[in-house]
Protein backbone atom coordinates (compact mmCIF):
# COMPACT_ATOMS: atom_id res chain seq x y z
CA UNK A 1 0.00 0.00 0.00
CA UNK A 2 1.28 3.52 -0.81
CA UNK A 3 2.40 5.29 2.37
CA UNK A 4 1.76 8.84 1.15
CA UNK A 5 -1.60 10.52 0.63
CA UNK A 6 -0.74 11.18 -3.00
CA UNK A 7 -0.05 7.50 -3.62
CA UNK A 8 -3.34 6.40 -2.08
CA UNK A 9 -5.26 8.92 -4.18
CA UNK A 10 -3.54 7.73 -7.39
CA UNK A 11 -4.38 4.09 -6.57
CA UNK A 12 -8.03 4.91 -5.94
CA UNK A 13 -8.28 6.72 -9.30
CA UNK A 14 -6.73 3.78 -11.15
CA UNK A 15 -9.14 1.28 -9.56
CA UNK A 16 -12.11 3.50 -10.41
CA UNK A 17 -11.05 3.75 -14.06
CA UNK A 18 -10.66 -0.03 -14.27
CA UNK A 19 -14.16 -0.68 -12.86
CA UNK A 20 -15.77 1.79 -15.28
CA UNK A 21 -13.92 0.27 -18.21
CA UNK A 22 -15.20 -3.20 -17.30
CA UNK A 23 -18.77 -1.89 -17.01
CA UNK A 24 -18.54 -0.35 -20.48
CA UNK A 25 -17.05 -3.26 -22.41
CA UNK A 26 -18.27 -6.43 -20.68
CA UNK A 27 -21.88 -6.16 -22.03
CA UNK A 28 -20.53 -6.37 -25.58
CA UNK A 29 -19.28 -9.92 -25.06
CA UNK A 30 -21.71 -12.38 -26.75
CA UNK A 31 -23.39 -14.86 -24.47
CA UNK A 32 -22.95 -18.54 -25.35
CA UNK A 33 -26.04 -20.19 -26.88
CA UNK A 34 -27.98 -22.41 -24.54
CA UNK A 35 -28.13 -25.99 -25.81
CA UNK A 36 -28.70 -29.40 -24.32
CA UNK A 37 -25.65 -31.66 -24.01
CA UNK A 38 -25.17 -33.99 -26.98
CA UNK A 39 -24.76 -37.78 -26.83
CA UNK A 40 -21.39 -39.17 -27.95
CA UNK A 41 -21.08 -38.36 -31.64
CA UNK A 42 -18.47 -39.22 -34.24
CA UNK A 43 -17.06 -36.72 -36.68
CA UNK A 44 -15.79 -39.11 -39.37
CA UNK A 45 -18.20 -40.72 -41.83
CA UNK A 46 -17.58 -43.56 -44.23
CA UNK A 47 -17.99 -42.49 -47.88
CA UNK A 48 -21.07 -43.78 -49.66
CA UNK A 49 -21.43 -44.34 -53.42
CA UNK A 50 -22.63 -41.46 -55.55
CA UNK A 51 -26.45 -41.57 -55.83
CA UNK A 52 -26.76 -45.32 -55.52
CA UNK A 53 -28.64 -46.88 -58.44
CA UNK A 54 -29.12 -50.30 -56.84
CA UNK A 55 -32.82 -50.75 -57.77
CA UNK A 56 -32.16 -50.38 -61.53
CA UNK A 57 -29.91 -53.43 -62.12
CA UNK A 58 -32.19 -55.62 -60.02
CA UNK A 59 -35.14 -55.01 -62.33
CA UNK A 60 -33.31 -56.02 -65.52
CA UNK A 61 -33.11 -59.79 -64.70
CA UNK A 62 -36.92 -59.84 -64.53
CA UNK A 63 -37.28 -59.07 -68.27
CA UNK A 64 -35.73 -62.24 -69.85
CA UNK A 65 -37.78 -65.34 -69.28
CA UNK A 66 -35.75 -68.46 -70.24
CA UNK A 67 -38.15 -70.93 -68.59
CA UNK A 68 -40.98 -70.69 -71.21
CA UNK A 69 -38.70 -72.70 -73.56
CA UNK A 70 -39.85 -75.93 -71.79
CA UNK A 71 -43.45 -76.13 -73.20
CA UNK A 72 -42.41 -76.77 -76.86
CA UNK A 73 -40.76 -80.05 -75.74
CA UNK A 74 -44.08 -81.57 -74.68
CA UNK A 75 -46.04 -80.22 -77.65
CA UNK A 76 -44.66 -82.41 -80.49
CA UNK A 77 -45.29 -85.62 -78.49
CA UNK A 78 -49.05 -85.08 -78.14
CA UNK A 79 -49.82 -83.61 -81.56
CA UNK A 80 -48.97 -86.55 -83.93
CA UNK A 81 -51.19 -89.08 -82.07
CA UNK A 82 -54.58 -87.44 -82.80
CA UNK A 83 -53.51 -86.28 -86.29
CA UNK A 84 -53.04 -89.88 -87.70
CA UNK A 85 -56.03 -91.61 -86.12
CA UNK A 86 -58.86 -89.05 -86.53
CA UNK A 87 -58.29 -86.57 -89.35
CA UNK A 88 -61.87 -85.21 -89.22
CA UNK A 89 -61.56 -84.20 -85.55
CA UNK A 90 -58.31 -82.22 -85.90
CA UNK A 91 -59.77 -78.76 -85.19
CA UNK A 92 -61.67 -79.93 -82.08
CA UNK A 93 -59.61 -82.49 -80.13
CA UNK A 94 -55.98 -81.18 -80.17
CA UNK A 95 -56.81 -77.57 -79.32
CA UNK A 96 -58.43 -78.14 -75.90
CA UNK A 97 -55.68 -80.62 -75.03
CA UNK A 98 -53.06 -77.84 -75.30
CA UNK A 99 -54.80 -75.45 -72.86
CA UNK A 100 -53.01 -76.76 -69.73
CA UNK A 101 -49.64 -75.68 -71.24
CA UNK A 102 -49.79 -71.99 -70.00
CA UNK A 103 -49.51 -73.33 -66.42
CA UNK A 104 -45.77 -73.70 -66.85
CA UNK A 105 -45.47 -70.05 -68.02
CA UNK A 106 -47.30 -68.67 -64.95
CA UNK A 107 -44.78 -70.12 -62.50
CA UNK A 108 -41.78 -67.86 -63.40
CA UNK A 109 -44.02 -64.75 -63.35
CA UNK A 110 -44.81 -65.25 -59.64
CA UNK A 111 -41.14 -65.66 -58.77
CA UNK A 112 -40.14 -62.45 -60.62
CA UNK A 113 -42.63 -60.16 -58.85
CA UNK A 114 -41.31 -60.81 -55.31
CA UNK A 115 -37.89 -58.99 -55.41
CA UNK A 116 -39.26 -55.97 -57.31
CA UNK A 117 -41.82 -55.07 -54.63
CA UNK A 118 -39.36 -55.10 -51.69
CA UNK A 119 -36.55 -52.84 -52.99
CA UNK A 120 -38.20 -49.39 -53.50
CA UNK A 121 -39.09 -49.05 -49.78
CA UNK A 122 -35.45 -48.47 -48.73
CA UNK A 123 -33.91 -45.00 -49.22
CA UNK A 124 -30.55 -44.87 -50.95
CA UNK A 125 -28.99 -42.79 -48.14
CA UNK A 126 -30.60 -43.47 -44.74
CA UNK A 127 -30.38 -40.61 -42.25
CA UNK A 128 -28.38 -41.08 -39.02
CA UNK A 129 -30.30 -41.32 -35.75
CA UNK A 130 -28.42 -38.34 -34.31
CA UNK A 131 -26.65 -35.60 -36.22
CA UNK A 132 -25.21 -32.19 -35.44
CA UNK A 133 -24.15 -29.93 -38.30
CA UNK A 134 -22.47 -26.56 -37.78
CA UNK A 135 -22.45 -23.93 -40.53
CA UNK A 136 -20.65 -20.60 -40.85
CA UNK A 137 -22.98 -17.85 -42.11
CA UNK A 138 -21.62 -15.34 -44.61
CA UNK A 139 -22.96 -12.15 -46.09
CA UNK A 140 -22.12 -12.68 -49.71
CA UNK A 141 -19.39 -15.32 -49.81
CA UNK A 142 -16.60 -13.91 -47.64
CA UNK A 143 -17.86 -11.66 -44.81
CA UNK A 144 -18.56 -13.88 -41.80
CA UNK A 145 -21.60 -12.77 -39.83
CA UNK A 146 -22.76 -15.71 -37.69
CA UNK A 147 -23.09 -19.39 -36.88
CA UNK A 148 -25.90 -21.88 -37.53
CA UNK A 149 -26.27 -25.18 -35.66
CA UNK A 150 -28.52 -28.03 -36.83
CA UNK A 151 -29.51 -30.94 -34.62
CA UNK A 152 -31.38 -33.94 -36.07
CA UNK A 153 -33.01 -36.59 -33.85
CA UNK A 154 -34.73 -39.77 -35.10
CA UNK A 155 -36.73 -41.67 -32.47
CA UNK A 156 -37.93 -45.27 -32.18
CA UNK A 157 -41.60 -44.36 -32.74
CA UNK A 158 -40.88 -43.08 -36.29
CA UNK A 159 -40.81 -39.48 -35.10
CA UNK A 160 -38.20 -36.91 -35.99
CA UNK A 161 -37.22 -33.42 -34.85
CA UNK A 162 -34.79 -30.91 -36.36
CA UNK A 163 -33.72 -27.90 -34.30
CA UNK A 164 -31.84 -24.99 -35.89
CA UNK A 165 -30.24 -22.23 -33.79
CA UNK A 166 -28.54 -19.26 -35.41
CA UNK A 167 -27.01 -16.05 -34.09
CA UNK A 168 -24.67 -13.30 -35.23
CA UNK A 169 -21.05 -13.44 -34.09
CA UNK A 170 -17.94 -11.27 -34.16
CA UNK A 171 -18.22 -7.69 -35.38
CA UNK A 172 -21.65 -8.37 -36.87
CA UNK A 173 -22.92 -9.45 -33.44
CA UNK A 174 -21.78 -6.17 -31.87
CA UNK A 175 -23.50 -3.88 -34.38
CA UNK A 176 -26.58 -5.93 -35.28
CA UNK A 177 -28.35 -8.44 -33.07
CA UNK A 178 -30.00 -11.43 -34.72
CA UNK A 179 -31.08 -14.68 -33.08
CA UNK A 180 -33.36 -17.35 -34.46
CA UNK A 181 -34.67 -20.74 -33.36
CA UNK A 182 -36.45 -23.04 -35.84
CA UNK A 183 -38.09 -26.36 -35.07
CA UNK A 184 -39.44 -28.92 -37.53
CA UNK A 185 -41.12 -32.07 -36.21
CA UNK A 186 -43.05 -34.87 -37.84
CA UNK A 187 -43.01 -38.51 -38.92
CA UNK A 188 -40.50 -40.69 -40.74
CA UNK A 189 -42.12 -42.63 -43.61
CA UNK A 190 -40.69 -44.98 -46.27
CA UNK A 191 -40.63 -41.92 -48.54
CA UNK A 192 -38.71 -39.81 -46.01
CA UNK A 193 -39.67 -36.88 -43.77
CA UNK A 194 -43.30 -35.81 -43.42
CA UNK A 195 -43.47 -32.63 -41.28
CA UNK A 196 -46.42 -32.02 -38.96
CA UNK A 197 -45.41 -28.59 -37.65
CA UNK A 198 -42.82 -25.88 -38.20
CA UNK A 199 -42.14 -22.91 -35.89
CA UNK A 200 -39.63 -20.06 -35.93
CA UNK A 201 -38.86 -17.38 -33.34
CA UNK A 202 -36.71 -14.40 -34.35
CA UNK A 203 -35.19 -11.84 -32.01
CA UNK A 204 -33.63 -8.78 -33.63
CA UNK A 205 -32.89 -5.17 -32.71
CA UNK A 206 -36.45 -4.35 -33.85
CA UNK A 207 -38.16 -6.86 -31.55
CA UNK A 208 -39.52 -10.42 -31.62
CA UNK A 209 -41.31 -12.24 -34.47
CA UNK A 210 -43.11 -15.60 -34.53
CA UNK A 211 -43.92 -17.77 -37.54
CA UNK A 212 -45.56 -21.20 -37.77
CA UNK A 213 -47.05 -23.73 -40.18
CA UNK A 214 -49.21 -26.76 -39.33
CA UNK A 215 -49.48 -29.63 -41.85
CA UNK A 216 -52.83 -31.44 -41.86
CA UNK A 217 -52.21 -34.44 -44.13
CA UNK A 218 -55.69 -35.90 -43.72
CA UNK A 219 -57.44 -32.68 -44.75
CA UNK A 220 -54.66 -31.85 -47.27
CA UNK A 221 -54.34 -28.30 -45.91
CA UNK A 222 -51.57 -26.21 -44.35
CA UNK A 223 -52.40 -23.40 -41.91
CA UNK A 224 -50.28 -20.47 -40.73
CA UNK A 225 -50.09 -18.30 -37.62
CA UNK A 226 -52.41 -15.69 -39.15
CA UNK A 227 -55.17 -18.34 -39.60
CA UNK A 228 -54.75 -18.43 -43.39
CA UNK A 229 -54.74 -21.80 -45.17
CA UNK A 230 -53.55 -23.31 -48.44
CA UNK A 231 -53.82 -26.63 -50.24
CA UNK A 232 -51.15 -29.12 -49.12
CA UNK A 233 -49.33 -31.06 -51.87
CA UNK A 234 -48.15 -34.61 -51.20
CA UNK A 235 -44.41 -33.81 -51.10
CA UNK A 236 -44.57 -30.50 -49.17
CA UNK A 237 -41.75 -29.66 -46.75
CA UNK A 238 -40.73 -26.77 -44.50
CA UNK A 239 -37.55 -24.74 -44.90
CA UNK A 240 -35.68 -26.97 -42.42
CA UNK A 241 -36.91 -30.47 -43.29
CA UNK A 242 -36.31 -29.96 -47.02
CA UNK A 243 -32.53 -29.92 -46.41
CA UNK A 244 -32.71 -33.50 -45.13
CA UNK A 245 -35.57 -34.78 -47.28
CA UNK A 246 -33.54 -34.29 -50.49
CA UNK A 247 -31.29 -37.22 -49.55
CA UNK A 248 -34.36 -39.49 -49.30
CA UNK A 249 -35.51 -38.81 -52.87
CA UNK A 250 -34.45 -41.07 -55.78
CA UNK A 251 -32.99 -38.05 -57.66
CA UNK A 252 -33.47 -39.93 -60.92
CA UNK A 253 -34.90 -36.91 -62.76
CA UNK A 254 -33.00 -33.87 -63.97
CA UNK A 255 -35.72 -31.49 -62.74
CA UNK A 256 -38.36 -32.29 -60.11
CA UNK A 257 -41.04 -30.21 -58.33
CA UNK A 258 -40.90 -29.21 -54.66
CA UNK A 259 -43.15 -27.27 -52.27
CA UNK A 260 -41.73 -25.52 -49.19
CA UNK A 261 -43.16 -23.42 -46.36
CA UNK A 262 -41.27 -20.74 -44.43
CA UNK A 263 -44.00 -20.39 -41.80
CA UNK A 264 -45.69 -17.53 -43.65
CA UNK A 265 -46.65 -19.04 -47.00
CA UNK A 266 -46.23 -22.12 -49.20
CA UNK A 267 -44.04 -21.78 -52.28
CA UNK A 268 -43.98 -24.10 -55.31
CA UNK A 269 -40.93 -24.39 -57.53
CA UNK A 270 -38.64 -26.81 -59.33
CA UNK A 271 -35.16 -28.00 -58.43
CA UNK A 272 -32.59 -28.86 -61.07
CA UNK A 273 -29.80 -31.36 -60.35
CA UNK A 274 -26.36 -30.19 -61.46
CA UNK A 275 -23.03 -31.89 -61.95
CA UNK A 276 -20.74 -32.81 -59.06
CA UNK A 277 -18.69 -29.89 -57.72
CA UNK A 278 -15.88 -29.37 -55.21
CA UNK A 279 -16.98 -27.27 -52.20
CA UNK A 280 -14.30 -25.42 -50.21
CA UNK A 281 -15.04 -25.68 -46.47
CA UNK A 282 -13.21 -25.58 -43.15
CA UNK A 283 -13.37 -29.37 -43.27
CA UNK A 284 -11.40 -29.30 -46.51
CA UNK A 285 -12.52 -29.89 -50.09
CA UNK A 286 -15.79 -31.85 -50.17
CA UNK A 287 -17.60 -33.46 -53.08
CA UNK A 288 -21.01 -31.85 -53.43
CA UNK A 289 -24.08 -32.48 -55.58
CA UNK A 290 -25.77 -29.13 -56.34
CA UNK A 291 -29.54 -28.71 -56.56
CA UNK A 292 -30.63 -25.31 -57.86
CA UNK A 293 -34.03 -23.67 -57.79
CA UNK A 294 -35.17 -22.89 -61.32
CA UNK A 295 -35.90 -19.14 -61.42
CA UNK A 296 -36.20 -16.42 -64.00
CA UNK A 297 -34.97 -12.80 -64.05
CA UNK A 298 -36.17 -10.78 -61.06
CA UNK A 299 -36.82 -13.90 -58.95
CA UNK A 300 -34.94 -15.08 -55.88
CA UNK A 301 -32.86 -18.25 -56.14
CA UNK A 302 -31.82 -21.03 -53.79
CA UNK A 303 -28.89 -23.44 -54.22
CA UNK A 304 -28.28 -26.49 -52.00
CA UNK A 305 -25.22 -28.76 -52.06
CA UNK A 306 -25.46 -32.32 -50.69
CA UNK A 307 -22.31 -34.04 -49.42
CA UNK A 308 -21.62 -37.10 -51.54
CA UNK A 309 -19.14 -38.37 -48.92
CA UNK A 310 -21.40 -37.56 -45.94
CA UNK A 311 -24.67 -39.45 -46.48
CA UNK A 312 -25.99 -36.70 -48.76
CA UNK A 313 -26.37 -34.33 -45.80
CA UNK A 314 -26.41 -30.60 -46.66
CA UNK A 315 -22.95 -29.01 -46.75
CA UNK A 316 -23.72 -25.60 -48.29
CA UNK A 317 -26.79 -23.40 -48.86
CA UNK A 318 -26.76 -20.23 -50.95
CA UNK A 319 -29.39 -17.51 -51.40
CA UNK A 320 -29.60 -15.50 -54.62
CA UNK A 321 -31.28 -12.07 -54.58
CA UNK A 322 -33.59 -10.68 -57.27
CA UNK A 323 -30.65 -9.06 -59.06
CA UNK A 324 -28.83 -12.37 -59.42
CA UNK A 325 -26.23 -11.63 -56.73
CA UNK A 326 -25.26 -13.96 -53.86
CA UNK A 327 -27.07 -12.51 -50.83
CA UNK A 328 -25.85 -15.02 -48.25
CA UNK A 329 -24.29 -18.40 -47.78
CA UNK A 330 -24.13 -21.18 -45.19
CA UNK A 331 -20.97 -23.29 -45.39
CA UNK A 332 -20.40 -26.45 -43.34
CA UNK A 333 -17.66 -26.36 -40.71
CA UNK A 334 -18.37 -29.52 -38.68
CA UNK A 335 -20.40 -32.74 -39.04
CA UNK A 336 -21.03 -35.18 -36.20
CA UNK A 337 -23.32 -38.22 -36.40
CA UNK A 338 -24.26 -41.29 -34.37
CA UNK A 339 -26.42 -44.29 -35.25
CA UNK A 340 -27.04 -45.49 -31.69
Amino acid sequence: MPQTAFGRIALAIAVSLLVHALMLFVPLAPLPPQELPLPPLTAKLEPLPVIAAAPKPKRTPAKPRPKPAKPPVAAPVTEPVPDTTQPTEKPASPEPAETPEPKTASEPEQAVEQPVVVEPAKPAHPLPKHAQLTFIAFQGTSFEIGEVRHRLELRANNRYSITVNMNTTGIAGVFKRYESMQLSSGTMTPQGLRPNSFTEVRVTSNGRENFSANFDWEAKTISFIDDTQAALPEQAQDMVSILYQLSQLPLDQRVFPMSMSNGRTLEHYELEIGEEEVVETRMGKLRGLPLRKVHGPGEEGLDIWLGLEYRMLPIMVRQIDRNGNIAGELRISDIRVADE
